[in-house]
Order: structure tokens, then sequence, then C-alpha cells
């Protein structure tokens, strides 16, 4: 019993002692258990700026959000290196610039990088640069001329202190123009902007303010010091003062003998051969803006030796300050003319053989205006108009306007019946207290030719219409005035026209034609808001006639012509702003496209325009005629005719402040329907009791 007590007793300490260890080491050899990795979700790289289908330009600010920490790419899909990288801060944020090419539609991809894996996002913008802009030649000194480089077929505007002038960028990518006679000499901001063929009426954001000396004041006469009354023939030195800068030209009779730059007021030249004789020398001067003196005295001078062949040289000086070498006497320049040496100018200043811009670009009868441009194309492109904000705005226009404006007119034109007294023949002006008697109701009786009246009418209009936009003395507004009259004259034929012809065969009602000149102040009010909120394009309203129609025709044949004369306005507008475009690209530059397209644009908005006013439901408008006999019918072309008016002013209504400019015209409709509305409660609730306790009922 004792030694298996004492095996019993080793092999328990041994169990106590050693066991332990074991564990020990087994756990220090075993690898402990593994748990599944964590799956983590990379966030989607997110392009918030700039929008989709927006106009952008010159420096574009991108800008989005994506995996913190992660390397953002853009590129462009014309491919290449990347256009910019960066990384994402901590937030996820990113943003960076990028210049792009102008482009009708381009496509930008933001491609991200996280642990090993890419990821992308794009976004189709229309990018459209500023142009540059300058003085006609070289530096910053212009006597009224300016040029710069733009997009190949865009219009350029460019702006010089209060004054403006316009020009298309021809093929080669220049573009030239004068300024309006009557700028006076000083130095001026000088900006520029571009409306591109495909941008839809939506102009580039303006260049970068450039100082421009403006010089439109001629140089006095250089003065001239004759070396001695008898020189030799050829190699005498003239010298005299001058303007700095200026370029004198020294002439012998009808030859030019050298030409100088005057450098600290003074000049100096060596004369080239001429033949030996006596002549009379003078010399003008044309300072670094064009401007071109008067000249100087002349002083006879004896040139003597021996006679050389007579070939006169002419240096290399402008052609409008050098006489022809074949000419009898040296031309009188008119002086303080500012264009008299423009076209040459550039030639001169630059030292180049680079002809100057075509005639095109600074003016004449090719030269663009406002109505030349296509209008933003209504679908299917990077700039196509947005017609969910489209329809929003006609819905407003409906609510806030037109509704509240029939529910004010309904209002007046019941005070106005309502029975107050009054002396034998007060308040007949209007409504329903006008005699049918009255004399102005017989004016159209005068002996007055209708034909007459009628095309003054027109052409009225049409000059109102050309008076919404900007107007200088270009030759182009001659030939905008002629398309705005035959655009002018076809709206009034299918407003007029079509309801007359089928007003006999589908409504058996006959119908006149009449003259509404007071329809020319509804088109002048037009013209104002243009001209005041520089809408482009501008809104008009070009109609002067309307349907003559007997007080017995029922309202169901009154209204049921109002809304053909609506739709067929609505129908001629809408074919002419969808061909819009392709007009204007199909006919190219020159007098014959623009003229095409200043037609087509005027049909468009004077259509669209005119259907939109004659849809409000007040006095005696088609729209109250279409409301008076189907209400729903007035909804449904008030909406049509609103939405698409609104569609047409889209891109003139976005150029209003951005944003504020919306809000503004929004708060103004508020403000306008609120009066209305309280016009309307005061007289229903408020007048109309108390006038019933005070006084006998009436019938």
């Amino acid at each position: 019993m004792s030694t298996a007590s004492a095996l019993f007793g080793v092999c328990l300490l041994a169990m106590i002692f050693v066991a332990p260890g074991t564990a020990a080491v087994a756990a220090e050899t075993d690898p402990p258990p593994t748990s599944p990795p964590d799956s983590t979700v990379v966030a989607t790289p997110v392009i918030e700026k700039p929008a989709a289908s927006a106009l952008v330009g010159d420096e574009i600010p991108f800008s989005g959000t994506a995996e913190p920490d992660s390397g953002i790419d853009l590129y462009s899909d014309s491919g290449g290196q990347p256009l910019c990288s960066v990384i994402t801060d901590k937030s996820g944020a990113w943003s960076c610039e990028v210049t792009l090419p102008s482009t009708p539609s381009v496509t930008v991809r933001a491609v991200q990088s996280v642990a090993g894996q890419s990821t992308e996002t794009s976004v189709g913008i229309s990018v459209l640069n500023a142009p540059t802009a300058g003085a006609a030649g070289s530096g910053t000194v212009s006597n009224g001329t300016i040029m710069g480089e733009g997009l190949a077929g865009a219009t350029v505007t460019a702006v010089v202190g209060e004054v403006s002038c316009t020009a298309t960028v021809d093929s080669t990518g220049t573009w030239f123009c004068a300024l309006p006679i009557g700028l006076t000499s000083g130095s001026y901001q000088l900006t520029a902007s571009q409306v591109a063929p495909w941008s839809g009426g939506r102009s580039s954001s303006s260049s970068r303010p450039s100082t421009l000396t403006i010089d439109v004041d001629a140089p006095a006469p250089p003065g001239v010091t004759i070396p001695a009354d008898s020189i030799q023939a050829s190699g005498a030195t003239f010298s005299g003062d001058g303007e700095d800068g200026a370029t004198v030209t020294l002439f012998a009779g009808p030859h030019s003998l050298c030409q100088a730059v005057v450098a600290g007021g003074r000049w100096s030249c060596t004369s080239a051969a001429i033949d030996a004789g006596t002549y009379d020398v003078s010399a003008i001067q044309q300072d670094v803006a064009g401007n071109i003196s008067d000249e100087s005295a002349r002083v006879s001078v004896t040139f003597a030796g021996v006679p050389t062949p007579p070939a006169p040289t002419e240096q290399p000086t402008p052609s409008a300050t050098q006489p022809p070498s074949n000419s009898t006497a040296i031309p009188s320049i008119p002086d303080g003319d500012p264009t008299a040496a423009a076209p040459q100018q550039p030639q001169a200043q630059q030292g180049t053989t680079t002809d100057a811009p075509p005639a095109t670009a600074s003016g004449g009868w090719p030269a663009s205006t406002r109505f030349s441009a296509g209008m933003q194309p209504a679908f299917g492109t990077a700039g196509s108009i947005d017609w969910t904000l489209a329809l929003g705005i006609g819905l407003a226009m409906v609510a806030l306007l037109a509704v509240p404006a029939r529910l004010l007119a309904g209002t007046l034109r019941g005070l106005r019946a309502a029975p107050e007294p009054r002396s034998e023949g007060a308040g007949r002006l209007t409504g329903r207290n006008r005699s049918r008697y009255q004399e102005y109701e017989t004016a159209p009786e005068l002996a007055w030719n209708t034909r007459v009246t009628g095309g003054f009418a027109l052409i009225a209009s049409a000059t109102i219409t050309v008076l919404s936009a900007p107007v200088t003395d270009e030759p182009a507004y001659l030939r905008l005035l002629v398309a705005a009259v035959l655009g002018i004259f076809v709206v009034n034929a299918v407003a007029v026209l079509v309801p007359r012809l089928l007003a006999r065969s589908v409504f058996d009602v006959t119908v006149g034609i009449r003259l509404r000149p007071l329809f020319l102040l509804v088109s002048v009010g037009a013209t104002i808001l243009s001209r005041v909120l520089d809408l482009d394009p501008a809104l008009v309203f070009g109609i002067v006639f309307g349907l003559g129609l007997s007080l017995t025709a029922s309202r169901r044949a009154l209204g049921r012509l109002a809304a053909l004369q609506i739709g067929a306005l609505l129908a001629v507008g809408t074919t002419a702003f969808l061909i819009s475009g392709s007009i204007a690209s199909a006919a190219g530059p020159g007098t014959a496209g623009a003229f095409l397209s200043e037609f087509v644009n005027t049909v468009a908005l004077a259509s669209l325009g005119g259907a939109a006013i004659l849809l409000l439901p007040i006095a005696d408008l088609p729209g109250r005629h279409i409301l008076r006999w189907k209400p729903i019918v007035w909804l449904l072309l008030a909406l049509a005719g609103f939405t698409l008016l609104a569609g047409v002013l889209s891109s003139a209504l976005e150029g209003l402040g951005g944003g504020a400019g919306l809000i503004l015209l929004a708060l103004a409709s508020l403000t306008f329907a609120a009066v209305c509305v309280a016009i309307w409660l005061w007289v229903k609730f408020v007048r109309a009791p108390a006038h019933d306790e005070s006084s006998t009922p009436t019938t």
C-alpha cells in the first residue's frame, strides 16, 4: 500500500504541474480562430455641378461627392489625359476646375479609384467659352474699331462703356465691328460675349474686362523741317515734330518720300529718289488709334541733281493715309473722322499682310441682329428647352395672371354697370354704359383708304417689333425691318383669313375683318417689357387685325371662331419655332440667310406671343369668347399657349439674374393675383352689403 500510495502521489503532482504548461504551449502554437472580413460599401461618385445640359464655359467648376479619401479623375469623351485629378476630403466632397473647347455637347466622366476598384459617373453639358476682344490691330488704343476671336458662326456682342456693337464670327474664327459714332475719347472697360447657332439664344459668359483706350481725336498736322530750298533728288534727310507713336508720311507732290514713327516728340527720315524738279512738300500723321491728321502746310522745294527714273517709291504705309502714286494732288482727309482708316488699321499696326476682316463682320447688309440667330432647340440636344419648367410657368400664368385678370375685369364691369345717381350721359365711357350710337362707333365711315391704313398699321407693328431689341445704324436693320413686315403680315393673315374662310362653310357665320389700332398699344407694351428686361428672344405681339362679327352671332359661334383663330396662330407659331434652328443653320451667313432667319423668327415670336395675349379672357379678346363658350377648351388652349411662350422665352427668363429674376416675376404675379382677389372680395362681400343697407334695392 505504501508503494501504491507513492505512485499515486507522483502522478497527481505530474498532473498538477505538467498539464498547465502543456495547455499553455498549445495555446501559443495554435492559430486563433478567424472571423469573416468586414464587407464595406463603396460610395458611388456623384457630379453635382454642373447640372446636366447646362451651358458652361471658360473655367468650368466641377464638384460632387464620392468615397472619402478616394481619388477622382475627370475625363472628357474625346479621350486623352485626365482633365484633373483630386483626392476627396474626409466627408467625401471633391471639386476642381477644368477648361474645355466650345462644343454643342460633351460628356465628362468622374472615375473613382479606391481599394483597387474603380467606379464612375458622367454628365452631358454644352460648352461655350467667352470670345476674346481688343483693339483692332495691336495694343489697347482704338479709334472705335474692335476685333477678336470666337466660335465660327457665333454672334458676338462687344460692350464698351454704355455702347455696344455686334458681329458674326467668320470661318477663320475672327470677328470685327465698329462702335457707334459719337463715342468720346477716354478709357473704357471692354467685354464681349457670344451666342452660338446651337446655343438656343443662350449667351456665353462675358470675357474678362480689359481696359480699352478710345481715341477719336485726330492729331494735329506734324511739323516739317526742310533742309534747304534746293536739295538733292535722293538721300535728303527731313525731320520734324509730331505725336508720340504716330506714323508720319512725307509727300512731295504726288510722291511718297519717306515714313517715320514719332519718338520723344520728334521724327526723322531719309527721302527716296525722285525726279528733279520743284514740288510742294507736306506731311500727315496717323496716330496709334488710326486717326489721321490734316495735311501740314505745303512748302515749295526744288530737288536738284541727276534725274532718276520716274518711279516714286511708296513706303509700307496704311493705304488710308497714303495718296495714290498717280494722283495730281494730296487728298484732303477729313479731320476727326474716326472710321477713315478703320478697315486698314489692323494691317498697319500689326505690320503684316493679313487682310482686314470681311464686311460681314464689321456691319453692312449681311451683319447679324438679335432676330438672326436660331431659337433654342425644342428637343434632343444638350441645350434644348426644359419643358417641365415651361409647363410649370404656363400653369402659373393661367393661375396667377389669366384667371385673376378675368376676375378683376368682371368686377370692374359690375361696378360700371351698377345704377349710381349721375347726370345725363355721365359714366358712358366703357363697358355696358357705352351708348351703341356714340360718335366713335361710326369712325370707320371716314373716307380713309382701308388698304393704306392697314398697310400703315402693319409697318408700325413691324417697326415696334424691331425696336424690341437694341438697334444700331447698320443697314442690316433695314433688312430686319423688311423681314419683320413680311412676318407680321403672315401672322395677321393667319389670324384673320383662316377663320374667315372657314366661317361660312363650317360655322355658317358671316365674318368681316376690321383694323384694331388699339392692339398697337399692346405691341408697344410688349416691346417696352422686352427692352426693360432685355429679353432675348423678345416678347412680340404683332396682331393689328381682328374678326368683325355680327352682333346677333351666338355665343357658340363666337367661341368656335375664336378657338379656330387661336389654334391657327399656335400651329403656325409652333411650326416656325421648330424649324428656326434648322433654317438658321441651312441658310448660312450672308444677307439672304439672315433675312430668312429673321422672317421665320418673327413669325414664331409674333404668332406665339399674339396667341398668348389674345387668350387673356378680358375685354373683347378671343380668350373671353372661348371661356364663355366652353371653359375647358379655353383652359387647354391657354395652357398650351402659355407653355409654348414660356418655352420660347425660357433662355431669356433664365438670364434674368438667374433664379432671382424668376423669383421676382413670381412675386409680381402673386401680388397681381392677390390684388385682383382682394378687389373682388371687397366688392362682393363688403361694398355690396353696405350699399344694400343704405339704399333701396335696385333691379
